[in-house]
């Protein structure tokens, strides 16, 4: 009996992210995107993936050391270019490994740590030929913007240009409501243009390889803000607030090759120059307070500068003989010279005592230092899975620097003004020459573990199971230095050991992964601080050396572990790590509140210490995969040890705060189609307590809760995007930031032409509410900066999108 059936639709949901061996792969094809979408939209929705305002990525709670394409640098490792310019319709997928290093695919083995790369590839079609794309952009508020950036790819060469003038200083997007936050807004209006190239050679196996850029950089950089300053002190809190405008240019042009040959042997050879010049001007307010206003300031001022650098380094690896033995050795040299002038008044009251003075400086600053390195290490295979390295690195630099204080009776540059003899401040003018000599033995012992991804795989996946090591540095530094009547030759000589270990577990299929890595560091002093001297050109501000100054110590401890065998496409990452400096070093302030100067000493101090921790987890919801969660979770406690005291006291006072800071940061999302709904949640509150019996507990509250929605029109293939969130900030010293802000985004794009013309309008902070703030607590004081940042503003866009690809053969 023939029995007909009504039809059946199968309809296959595309996979987000899959593990293939140790590798993380996300499907492109499995995120629906507007039209006009670049590589950093697809990041920011990828599982377990989280980006921050600075372009730096995590996935599943660890940093990834690079961005490449295809499996080859770009551009320096600058990931902005990429993460900005590339059009999200050209990416097959993006794979994320632990990359062997160039040096250990040339021995064939295995040489050191693996580096945490995130590899975008394009689909077969963009694999050959040209992309290109072009913005222009004009706005209200004075905004505008336009750059262009062309990728051309053959079998062998990359090339790739770029250009990019704006005074947007933005890079997020509209709907990216996690990094809308007042603490990452720009701290100024910048004006940028630039020119970039890069020349990227490849041969047949990649046994050859060439890298050659070039760049061209100009910017304007205009910065307004306010501080708000509480000094911690036995009886006394001393406050202040700074107001201050400073508009610098900066003009930079670099160049770098870099060559890298694999067979028969290894070389890496890079030559880089870089060269900038420089302007400013700056003025600012300043007033002190104890009970009553003790001090006022008004600064202004301007300076010019240059400064170039040329820098020379090879490194090279062969084998010797059989059983993974090699040499591998690395020799740099480089010359950097720096050249400064500037100018600035001081106007100065002082209501204790009712003195008044206006102050011109004008400094002449020169630096040049020529610094060369060799090293050379010898590896080998002591036994099945032990390996051992013996190195020795030898260090030369020698530096001379000037600063020149005259005191003319008007605002000019030191180019400007005759007969400077006259009017030099010997006592705050110097001289020095240091030289620096270090050889450092070093020696260290690691082995190997295995693991299958399943019982089944016809290979395993080799890691580095644990690591032991130590160094000895021995370094002798000498410091010439003349400053008015003084005349001195300073020496110092350090012989340190230096001691670390690091262990991973990996489950049997590699799902479960553990760390764990510990190190004790000790650092010399810096010789200059150790000189005698006494620096007061500044009105309110004194400057000490201190010659009994030792040298910085430090251990490091942290331990992770990840967990990416779950349901749901899971990801899990929990971490902590303790960082104790058992002596550092810190500027002891000493505070005169008769005349509102502050004294300031480096001064070594024991005890602190900071301890972190944190938690990332990611999954999808439902068998569907429409609804996913993401949270990122983080806990600090800091420790703080500093020194301050008031003027007349025979010995400085140990101040000790303790800091704990909690953060969450957390979101819901649902996925289907072109529909896009996140809700964000965001609170980091810090509660800091001083065991000074007159301390203030201090308790601040930033919290962040929004919703960001996107969906494209399937008539009209028109996206909509918007983003609502409310800040609000709770506990600060100063009253003006203590303060809620709803900011309201929104943007409209369409496609024209078959998606190669894109139009979009974007309009920024429509209820006029942002700002940026910074807030810090430590052992001395409590800091709060208010910056100025970018005005509200409605842009409009136009991106054109244009590729060509060879015919398929």
């Amino acid at each position: 009996m023939d029995k007909t059936l009504k039809e059946v639709v199968v309809k296959a949901t595309k996979v987000k992210m899959y593990y293939k061996g140790d590798t993380l792969i996300y499907n492109a094809d499995a995120f629906k995107l507007p039209d006009g979408s670049m590589l950093n939209d697809l990041i920011r929705q990828m599982p377990g993936v989280k980006m921050n305002a600075m372009g730096e990525i995590f996935v599943n709670g660890r940093k990834v050391d690079e961005l490449m394409l295809g499996s080859r640098s770009f551009f320096k490792g600058n990931r902005k270019v990429l993460l900005e310019n590339l059009p999200y319709y050209t990416v097959k997928d993006i794979k994320v490994y632990d990359r062997q290093s160039d040096m250990s695919k040339a021995l064939g083995y295995d040489v050191g740590a693996k580096s945490f790369v995130m590899d975008v590839n394009l689909k077969q079609e963009y694999q050959r030929g040209y992309i290109a794309n072009a913005e222009t952009a004009a706005g209200t508020n004075d905004r505008w913007l336009a750059r262009a950036f062309a990728l051309g790819f053959s079998d062998h060469y990359r090339f790739t240009l770029l250009g990019n003038v704006n005074n947007v200083n933005e890079s997020r997007h509209i709907g990216e409501s996690g990094n809308w936050t007042p603490a990452t807004m720009p701290k100024n209006m910048l004006t940028t243009r630039s020119v970039a190239g890069e020349i990227d050679y490849h041969s047949k196996g990649q046994k050859v390889k060439n890298n050659l850029t070039a760049s061209y950089t100009s910017t304007t950089d205009i910065s307004e803000r306010k501080s708000h300053y509480e000094q911690f002190l036995q009886g006394l809190t001393p406050t202040s607030l700074t107001e201050s405008f400073s508009q610098a240019s900066n003009r930079q042009w670099n160049a770098r090759n870099a060559f890298t040959l694999t067979k028969p042997f290894y070389l890496y050879a890079v030559a880089d120059f870089s060269y900038s010049k420089n302007h400013g001007a700056f003025n600012s307010m300043f007033d002190q307070w104890n009970d009553t206003l003790t001090a006022s300031q008004r600064n202004r001022g301007f300076n010019e500068g240059k400064a170039w650098n040329g820098s020379i380094e090879v490194q090279g690896a062969f084998n010797v003989g059989k059983n993974q033995k090699h040499i591998d050795f690395y020799v740099k040299a480089q010359h950097s010279e720096n050249e400064a002038e500037s100018a600035m008044r001081y106007s100065t009251r002082q209501y204790v005592n009712s003195q008044q003075s206006v102050q011109h400086n004008v400094n002449d600053i020169s630096n040049r230092t020529t610094w060369g390195a060799t090293h050379l290490n010898y590896f080998m295979k002591l036994f099945k899975g032990v390996d051992m390295q013996v190195g020795e690195s030898f260090n030369l630099m020698r530096s001379d620097a000037h600063d020149n204080l005259f005191h003319p009776d008007t605002l000019l540059l030191p180019s400007q003004i005759d007969a400077l003899t006259a009017i030099t401040d010997v006592n705050n003018s110097y001289d020095s020459r240091t030289n620096a000599v270090e050889n450092t033995v070093g020696l260290s012992f690691s082995g190997k573990g295995k693991y299958k991804l399943n019982p089944n795989a016809p290979f395993t996946i080799e890691y580095q199971r644990w690591n032991v090591g130590i160094s000895v540095p021995i370094r002798h530094e000498s410091l010439n230095y003349q400053r008015g009547r003084l005349d001195t030759l300073a020496r110092q000589n350090t012989l340190f050991v230096n001691t670390w270990a690091s262990f991973r577990h990996a489950s049997q299929d590699g799902k479960r992964d553990l760390r764990i890595h510990a190190s004790h560091m000790r650092n010399a002093a810096n010789l200059s601080d150790r000189i005698t001297y006494r620096d007061d050109s500044q009105p309110l501000v004194v400057k000490l050396g201190n010659p009994d100054l030792k040298s910085v110590v430090t251990t490091n401890f942290g331990i992770d572990y990840s967990n990416k065998a779950g349901r749901n496409q899971q990801q899990w990452h929990v971490g902590t790590s303790a960082n104790i400096y058992h002596r550092q070093t810190a500027q002891a302030a000493s505070y005169d509140p008769a005349s509102g100067i502050y004294t300031y000493q480096p001064m070594n101090v024991k005890g602190a210490y900071r301890l972190n921790a944190k938690f990332d987890f990611s999954r999808t919801i439902d068998k569907d995969r429409h609804w996913s969660w993401q949270t990122n979770a983080d806990a600090g406690y800091h420790h703080s040890v500093d020194h301050a005291m008031l003027t007349g006291m025979t010995a400085s006072e140990e101040n000790v705060v303790n800091t704990l800071a909690l953060h969450d940061g957390t979101y819901i999302q649902y996925n289907k189609g072109t529909l896009n709904i996140r809700a964000t949640g965001d609170i980091r509150w810090r509660h800091s307590k001083g065991k000074m019996y007159d301390f203030v507990t201090l308790n601040t509250t930033d919290l962040q809760y929004g919703l960001s929605a996107r969906y494209t029109i399937p008539a009209l293939n028109t996206t909509l995007s918007a983003d609502g969130n409310m800040f609000s900030r709770r506990g600060y010293g100063s009253s003006e930031l203590n303060t809620d802000h709803f900011v309201l985004n929104a943007s409209v794009s369409q496609p024209l032409f078959k998606g190669k013309l894109i139009a979009r309008i974007e309009a920024f902070d429509l209820l006029h509410q942002l700002s940026s703030t910074h807030y810090e607590v430590n052992a001395q004081g409590r800091t709060e900066t208010w910056y100025r940042s970018l005005p509200h503003y409605v842009m409009l866009h136009l991106v054109y999108h244009w590729n060509k690809n060879p015919k398929k053969k």
